[in-house]
């Protein structure tokens, strides 16, 4: 009996937390669609509504297995229940940040410069390693 307690007392939980979480996805979401809709120039309104939509995806998949995980007691409730929104949040501020100073977000030049500077960083990182050596 004390076992269906628990079972019960973790639903309602997760119930909680998912009022509230579900709640502030909306804020999230908004701070993903303002930006893409600023940073996709090309493509018209398509190009931004599907890569929205693709978020939307991913929030209701993490949301799901987040649910799940809480109630099989792998992780935390609230750890469970706002993973998805965390994980919106911060793709939400980074695409924020791309919008404000114009960023090419989707563009391949872009992540050609961010791949030049990780390999000079990993290069610098390892002739620091054997200099000490």
């Amino acid at each position: 009996n004390l076992d269906n307690h628990n079972a019960e007392f973790k639903v309602f939980q997760i119930q909680w937390h998912k009022i509230w979480s579900s709640s502030l996805a909306c804020i999230a979401m908004f701070l993903i669609g303002a930006p893409l809709g600023a940073i996709i120039k090309r493509g018209g309104l398509g190009v931004p509504v599907l890569v929205s939509i693709i978020f939307f995806i991913v929030y209701y998949v993490v949301t799901l297995m987040g649910e799940k995980w809480a109630k099989q007691g792998a992780v935390s409730v609230p750890a469970g229940v706002w993973a998805a929104d965390v994980i919106l949040f911060a793709f939400g501020l980074l695409f924020l940040r791309q919008a404000r100073v114009d960023a090419r977000l989707f563009e391949a030049d872009f992540y050609h410069v961010i791949w030049d500077k990780f390999k000079k960083w990993l290069s610098n990182r390892r002739m620091r390693e054997v200099k000490n050596a």
